[in-house]
């Protein structure tokens, strides 16, 4: 049974997702509040397996809130249902730690995968807003990057373009899981991908990667 906490400022949509999601009888929605503050103090009291986040909210918005509980309590997921689809609010909440970004005009079946989805540990990014994520502000442009080679130690090395979308999120400051969540692939085979890049590159780590890449033209 997984575990939600509802997180919306409007009492009327907290009902009406808490109707729609308890009718699946794998969910359970133990709480329902009306702002990021409260959605802190009910993790702090409850732990929640996920939180359904909205953004705006009064004291404390659903971005500030997610950081809140990632920092305190990484195990809970966070997944943030909103109006928005703006490309910083999205950058902003994944940067934060959100586990997922969907929109309210979301349909019903679709809520409850992204739901069972997230509990199982998958990075969901709604398709409406995943074009804008490349497009907010100190977001790396990914949707443009092509294959490229670079000459290390006089041998050339190819780069693919997933290699150069991972490179700028890693120069963004991004870690694993905020890059598997954006490009859709699992923290691990991220992890991975970075470990290649890496000593594809003869690096040390990532902070050499960053450095190395900015000085080779590598992100723009």
């Amino acid at each position: 049974m997984i575990r939600l906490l509802i997180a919306d400022d409007q009492k009327l949509l907290r009902e009406s997702f808490k109707y729609i999601i308890e009718n699946n009888s794998d969910i359970k929605v133990i709480g329902c509040v009306g702002d990021g503050k409260e959605a802190y103090e009910f993790c702090s009291k409850t732990n929640p397996d996920i939180v359904l986040m909205d953004i705006a909210m009064p004291l404390c918005n659903g971005t500030e809130a997610t950081k809140l509980i990632k920092t305190n309590y990484p195990h809970v997921k966070v997944l943030i249902l909103t109006a928005s689809s703006n490309g910083d609010d999205v950058a902003e909440a994944i940067c934060n730690g959100a586990d997922g970004y969907i929109v309210k005009d979301i349909g019903t079946e679709e809520l409850i995968l992204s739901i069972k989805s997230t509990a199982a540990g998958l990075g969901i990014i709604h398709k409406k807003v995943l074009n804008s994520v490349p497009l907010a502000k100190n977001e790396p442009d990914t949707l443009k990057k092509k294959d490229k080679s670079i000459e290390i130690g006089g041998i050339p090395v190819a780069l693919t373009e997933k290699d150069l979308q991972i490179i700028s999120f890693i120069v963004a400051g991004y870690d694993n899981k905020q890059i598997g969540s954006v490009l859709f692939m699992a923290e691990g085979t991220i992890k991975n991908k970075v470990t290649e890049i890496i000593s594809k590159l003869q690096l040390r780590d990532r902070t050499q990667l960053a450095v190395f890449a900015i000085k080779n033209n590598l992100v723009n």
